[in-house]
């Protein structure tokens, strides 16, 4: 495949995820997009590193691919695009009636869902990619996949979290993950899939400071469902042990005398969240359930790229990515992890010094370029380009 400059068509179609539901919190957040043409609106949006920003789309751009990205469930930014082309909206009708109305209680939840699936469809129609690259978390059936074949020529996923039953996994032409479990749970059933890492955005560093002086604690950014059982009672040991600060949600499935519901100081997202791998001494991670002993969580990127010392569970391939306790520091349980991390709080230019070469390390091999790469060849490879 090489790059195109066609206006009507676009080489790269992201549908991204709305994490729970930041893109939609972000707009409602911020007046001054609401007014905005669609375009604009996007683009600022976008520029705020918010999961993954527009990290991908400079990256295929910057190498003269066209490429462009919606986020589908972000329901006021897709009614923006669909006023922009004039597509017709049943869901603003019904925006309309009052909110407490029987009717709208049963009727708004069924006309979004229309109005979103039509827009998307209209959106891929209107970009006619080459390639449709959907993100996990981003709801789909067969039926719409096929529908979406008609404008598009093949259709990637990408899947970092737990397996859905009756998701259509096999539909995809190639299946993305961070996560050996998955990789090898897809290659069993038989479907074409590859390994693509996360990754940190260096723009970032252009404003989000990271101070010399940083602040002597241990911050967890992340969240806490019935999915990260382990996570939970880990991090809440931990925090019995040394200062933690908690950032993120499922602060309720902590025990009522849990010392991270003390330091639980709400979500983050963007720049927001940056900052906090910016000023804090040390960033603790511990995975998903779904992960196992693997390096695939974005925070280990995202953290290092901040210049943070990450402490980490030991992986399997954590030395595919960085040299433990040299870039990072490994822990093999809860008793290690308390020294290592009493350590380091105790000889801070010793993790201020582990933080300057994860960063280093994230710089060089870490990056959205360097993913680009890795996925034109996974592509390459079976033959999708």
């Amino acid at each position: 495949m090489r790059p195109q400059h066609d206006a009507s068509a676009v080489n790269f179609l992201l549908l991204m995820e709305d994490y729970q539901g930041s893109y939609t919190d972000a707009y409602q957040n911020d007046q001054t997009l609401h007014s905005l043409p669609y375009r604009a609106c996007a683009k600022r949006l976008f520029s705020n590193p918010i999961y993954y920003g527009d990290a991908y789309v400079d990256a295929l751009t910057s190498l003269g691919f066209s490429a462009e990205q919606v986020v589908p469930l972000c329901r006021p930014l897709q009614f923006k695009w669909a006023d922009s082309r004039r597509v017709w909206n049943p869901a603003k009708w019904m925006g309309r009636l009052p909110g407490k109305s029987s009717l709208a209680q049963i009727a708004r939840p069924i006309t979004d869902g229309w109005a979103l699936r039509r827009i998307l469809a209209k959106q891929i129609a209107n970009y006619h990619p080459e390639f449709v690259w959907l993100f996990s978390g981003t709801p789909v059936t067969t039926r719409e996949l096929r529908t979406w074949r008609e404008s598009a020529g093949k259709v990637i996923l990408w899947w970092s979290c737990p397996l859905i039953n009756g998701f259509p996994y096999a539909e995809f032409d190639l299946i993305l993950t961070a996560i050996p479990a998955l990789l090898s749970h897809f290659e069993r059933e038989g479907i074409r899939t590859a390994h693509l890492p996360h990754a940190f955005d260096p723009r970032i560093l252009e404003r989000v400071p990271c101070p010399e002086d940083r602040i002597p604690r241990v911050a967890f950014v992340g969240s806490m469902s019935p999915d990260h059982g382990d996570r939970i009672s880990f991090l809440d040991a931990l925090s019995r042990k040394v200062p933690v600060d908690f950032y993120g949600y499922g602060e309720q499935l902590l025990p009522s005398d849990s010392p991270l519901r003390q330091s639980h100081h709400g979500r983050v997202w963007g720049d927001a969240l940056y900052a906090v791998y910016g000023s804090h001494l040390i960033v603790i991670h511990r995975n998903i359930d779904v992960a196992h002993r693997s390096a695939s969580a974005k925070r280990l990127f995202e953290a290092t790229g901040m210049g943070a010392c990450v402490v980490t569970e030991n992986s399997d391939d954590i030395e595919a990515f960085f040299s433990p306790n040299r870039e990072i520091v490994t822990y093999s349980d809860l008793e290690e992890c308390v020294t290592v991390v009493k350590e380091l709080l105790e000889h801070p230019k010793k993790a201020r010094d582990i933080g300057k070469k994860g960063q280093e390390r994230t710089l060089r091999d870490h990056t959205y370029d360097r993913r680009i790469g890795t996925l034109l060849g996974h592509l390459r490879n079976v033959q999708l380009m």
